[in-house]
């Protein structure tokens, strides 16, 4: 499938010369009947058809239906040996509709999916749409409905990844059959990449895919990822909110060692013990708080849009009043706006009461804010703990990375914003990590940005339970993602 992948102008050609041949053949008999056909005029250009009308309300049940069957494709990661069946699921549903689409396996079970629809304009950069196809656990006691069922109740797609990160990666599907079905032309190629392994830092999916196959991204300009959206303010006003930075991971490992033996007769320290004394210091850490343009911008558009709180026009300011201060970072999404984070999530030590350990572990998730320097955290983090004995391994790191927050692609979302929902722009900082880093390390724009609105208390689903997605809101998500291409892709009709 590669070569169709590549070549499929070529592939066009040859099909149709094969398809004339196959004409002529038939109807050398019947032309002795039929007055010849006057020949073009040599140089006449012939305008291929307007596009057909979208009919979104037929493309929003088609999307409804295969995000269900989507979800049903459990890519819990770990273990994501079952990415390489998604992969398989997505190439079916492009290659159905005549677009070229192939599938990679970085390791068993793992997958990766592309498919490239080709426009008319060769010195234009493509555009990417990106998504993943693993999601994190979900345990099944908890939901209301079965977190792999996919289920359509309530005017909702219910399951783990309608919002992380399967619903996004439908819709990016669907907008490019939408283009295809309607004849539509633009002047750029748009591809389409789902990858594998983003949940666990995505080293055999992205990561993966951007050494491997330069040539396939080697002519990509601009990527749309997850990472931002629509919000919709209490006073019924929207914001497109594109994350054009985000916090880095710096996961720890932690481990210490003790005597192990009966807990009858316990020593004054153990593993156990040694551990929890760590964690301890490192759960009374307060980092201070700095503040980056993407976050200060943000909370002065909010407060533009909607009159307040009044501080958050000069948050810089406003953050040096101890009062304000402490008030503010008690919210933990503004918190983890203005510091680096540390949080303990997995500990491990003794399988049975009575035993005591010789190894206990934690693990800690540290996020840190661009501009912070990992070498200095990590020395920080270690001078907190203050037991050299207590062995510290980073698990993941990657530097941070940024996009401009003026571009072509910046531009074309104002458009869409202006003219869909009468809505201002303002770019982000992401609290958690993307994959995009790995495109923006290869001087590739990438933004997070899918043009859908998720209800506030909706959000609350990534990562937790009864995660979802409405309906109409993925119809009107598709529909805004035919309208940006339609804008970035040069054409005339774009509204």
């Amino acid at each position: 499938m590669r070569l169709g992948f590549f070549s499929g102008r070529r592939a066009s050609v040859l099909v149709a010369a094969a398809a004339l041949c196959a004409v002529c053949a038939a109807g050398a008999v019947a032309q002795e009947r039929r007055p010849a056909k006057t020949a073009p005029t040599p140089g006449t250009i012939v305008k291929a058809p307007p596009p057909k009308p979208i009919d979104y309300d037929k493309i929003t049940k088609e999307a409804t239906a295969f995000l269900s069957k989507y979800v049903q494709v459990d890519t819990t990661n770990p273990p994501g040996t079952n990415e390489q069946a998604a992969a398989r699921f997505l190439k079916e549903k492009f290659l159905a509709d005549g677009i070229a689409a192939t599938t990679w396996e970085p390791a068993p079970g793992r997958g990766i999916v592309a498919a490239r629809l080709h426009g008319t304009g060769s010195q234009k950069k493509a555009i990417m749409l990106l998504s993943h196809m693993d999601v994190v656990p979900a345990n099944p006691r908890d939901w209301e409905v079965p977190p792999f069922s996919g289920e359509v109740k309530d005017g909702k797609i219910w399951g783990r990844g309608t919002l992380d990160d399967k619903g996004p990666g439908v819709i990016f599907l669907m907008s490019m059959l939408a283009i295809k079905r309607s004849g539509m032309l633009l002047d750029r190629d748009v591809i389409f990449l789902a990858t594998g392994d983003e949940e666990d830092g995505g080293k055999m999916g992205a990561g993966w895919f951007t050494e491997h196959e330069q040539k396939l991204y080697g002519d990509v300009g601009f990527l749309l990822n997850e990472g931002g959206g629509i919000t919709v303010q209490a006073d019924g006003k929207k914001l497109y909110n594109v994350s054009v930075t985000e916090k880095t991971p710096m996961w720890l490992r932690l481990t210490a060692d003790g005597p192990t033996g009966h807990t009858s007769t316990p020593p004054e320290r153990t593993s156990v013990t040694k551990l929890v004394r760590a964690l301890g210091r490192l759960i009374d850490y307060r980092p201070s708080v700095r503040l980056i343009d993407p976050v200060a911008g943000y909370y002065r558009a909010v407060a533009r849009l909607n009159g307040g709180p009044k501080q958050w026009l000069d948050l810089a300011t406003a953050l040096k009043d101890p009062a304000f201060q402490k008030k503010f970072i008690s919210v933990p999404s503004q918190n983890a706006m203005v510091r680096d984070t540390v949080t303990p999530t997995i500990l491990s030590g003794s399988q049975k009461t009575n035993v005591l350990p010789p190894i206990a572990y934690a693990e800690v998730d540290c996020r840190l804010l661009p501009g912070t320097d990992p070498k200095a955290f990590l020395k920080t983090i270690r001078k907190l703990i203050g037991d050299n004995s207590i062995k510290i391994d980073v698990v993941l790191n990657f530097p941070p990375v940024s996009s401009p927050q003026r571009s072509e692609l910046m531009t074309a979302i104002e458009t869409l914003a202006e003219k869909t929902d009468k809505s201002q722009v303002v770019p982000i900082m992401t609290a958690g990590f993307t994959d995009s880093h790995y495109f923006r390390e290869k001087q590739i724009i990438a933004y997070g940005f899918v043009p859908v609105e998720i209800p506030q208390g909706e959000a609350r689903g990534v990562h937790g339970v009864n995660e979802k997605i409405g309906v109409k809101e993925m119809g009107r998500a598709i529909q805004r993602t035919v309208e940006l291409l339609k804008i970035i892709g040069g054409r005339a009709d774009a509204r």
